[in-house]
């Protein structure tokens, strides 16, 4: 019997005991309740909020951003993102902290963040949703939550200054806006940076969503007929981001080679002075391009330009092997759409498969063309479509033009208009309507009559091929193409 009571008090104490313990564990919703307190009053807690330094990829530029957390689960948001009348440059927007698989920081309404994340039709890499990871030291950490497939994307929240507002450059983002106006959609805003004072210039395309430029070439000389002149020039595809601090576009991986037997580190631009008083780059436009001037750090002077002139696209020449051509998808209107798709292509040509452009070509012994009924000799310049027929053989039909001059990377085409019809059109068993469908394609891509196309050389669709790729711009009406040598 004292056997049986000294066991049964043993049992109770240890039942006492597990019971204690037991209460000792803090129930998951306090547990989170006290991790969503904790890190809101982390946010809230700086004077003067927080500074990020945005860059969503490891290619895009930085965008500079404020963040002010309140009690209330408002945050007040300024950047340096122009667009829709600057309403990003200072929003105030809800906030929510949760914890589901983790702890997450979530920017409920409509805002900068949520901007970026649209662009490129939501393929860009931006965020509004973020794991929170850690706080190293003073800052805090959070990491993208849409960043899935590859590595993720960590931001990091530093305690900002009393004059962290000053760095804003937003005119600057502004400004650089003009120089999207004519641009090639394949290729980008293209600019020439001009430094005078070691006679030589930049040459690079830029994302300006991205922010995000690729240097594609030094030459030496700041006019584009020095250049030529002198024809030295060194072919880089250096790539790097790019963002705006306290009036100097800087950039994220600077470029650092040598160049004409010294060494040429170029890694900001002081930006100035802004006007538009620039090339037309339209022959018969009114519109005058942008220019920008300043300097840059031991480089001196430096002025920005709106150029459609391209080192490499120089190498775009009459070629008398074969004709230029590309598969039809890439023809292109104004609005970047493809004409095969949504356009007069489409309409008039809708079993066409590829983009024809006879540029020098030399077809037999002699490159003379006249149309006859037998003739089956290729016009010298003259541009058109392949396509099929109605009993599904593939045809060729061209339209021929005169080149009425071709200077550096410019190319300026005249369409004949002979006494007879069909001596401008190949081959000779064209229908009327055919012939009058060519015309209304040709003369919407080039202008009535003809007009001027400016040559880029394509490295993105070049490398790792044994072509070459060229991009051919209007810049009267925004159209382009695509040709492959």
């Amino acid at each position: 019997m004292v056997k049986n009571i000294l066991l049964l008090l043993v049992a109770i104490v240890f039942l006492s005991s597990c019971d204690n313990g037991l209460e000792k564990i803090t129930p998951p919703a306090e547990r989170s309740a006290e991790a969503i307190s904790n890190l809101r009053d982390d946010l809230v807690a700086p004077t003067n909020g927080w500074v990020l330094n945005y860059q969503p990829t490891l290619e895009s530029g930085i965008f500079y951003i404020l963040l002010n957390f309140n009690d209330d689960g408002t945050v007040r948001i300024q950047s340096d993102v122009p667009g829709d009348n600057d309403y990003f440059y200072d929003q105030t927007v809800s906030y929510r902290i949760d914890t589901r698989l983790s702890l997450e920081l979530v920017f409920e309404t409509y805002a900068v963040l949520h901007y970026l994340f649209e662009q490129n039709q939501s393929t860009f890499g931006a965020e509004f949703e973020f794991y929170y990871v850690d706080k190293e030291g003073d800052n805090l950490r959070f990491a993208s939550k849409s960043d899935n497939d590859g590595e993720q994307t960590v931001i990091s929240l530093e305690p900002a200054g009393a004059d962290a507002s000053d760095v804003f450059s937003r005119e600057l983002a502004e400004n650089l806006l003009a120089y999207d106006t004519i641009s090639s959609l394949f290729i980008g805003p293209m600019q020439q940076i001009a430094l005078t004072d070691r006679n030589v210039s930049i040459f690079w395309s830029m994302n300006l969503v991205e922010r995000s430029v690729t240097i594609r070439n030094l030459a030496e000389g700041v006019t584009t007929s020095d250049i030529s002149a002198t024809n030295n020039t060194l072919e880089l595809e250096h790539e790097s981001g790019y963002g705006f601090f306290d009036g100097k576009l800087v950039l994220t991986e600077p470029l650092e080679t040598t160049f004409m037997g010294a060494a040429f580190n170029f890694s900001e631009m002081t930006l100035s002075t802004f006007s538009e008083t620039g090339e037309i780059l339209c022959t018969g436009g009114t519109a005058n391009s942008p220019v920008y001037t300043g300097s840059s750090t031991g480089l001196g002077s430096a002025t920005m330009y709106k150029t459609l002139y391209d080192v490499k696209g120089t190498e775009f020449q009459p070629m008398e092997d074969s004709p230029y051509s590309v598969n039809v998808f890439f023809v292109a209107d104004a609005d970047g759409i493809s004409m095969s798709r949504a356009g007069s292509i489409n309409d008039y040509f809708p079993t066409a498969t590829g983009f024809a452009f006879n540029y020098g070509f030399i077809d037999s012994d002699s490159a003379y063309y006249a149309c006859s009924a037998d003739s089956l000799v290729q016009p010298e310049n003259a541009v058109g479509l392949y396509y099929e027929d109605e009993n599904g053989n593939l045809r060729l039909g061209l339209r021929k033009f005169d080149v009425v001059s071709a200077v550096d990377n410019k190319v300026e085409i005249q369409f004949t208009t002979s006494t007879d019809p069909l001596d401008d059109y190949y081959p000779c068993d064209l229908t009327n309507e055919e012939r009058t469908n060519l015309a209304a394609i040709t003369d919407e891509i080039f202008g009535t009559g003809g007009g001027e196309i400016h040559a880029a050389y394509d490295f993105f669709r070049s490398s790792g091929s044994d072509l070459d790729v060229f991009t051919l711009y209007n810049a009267c009406n925004n159209y382009e193409f695509l040709l492959v040598q």
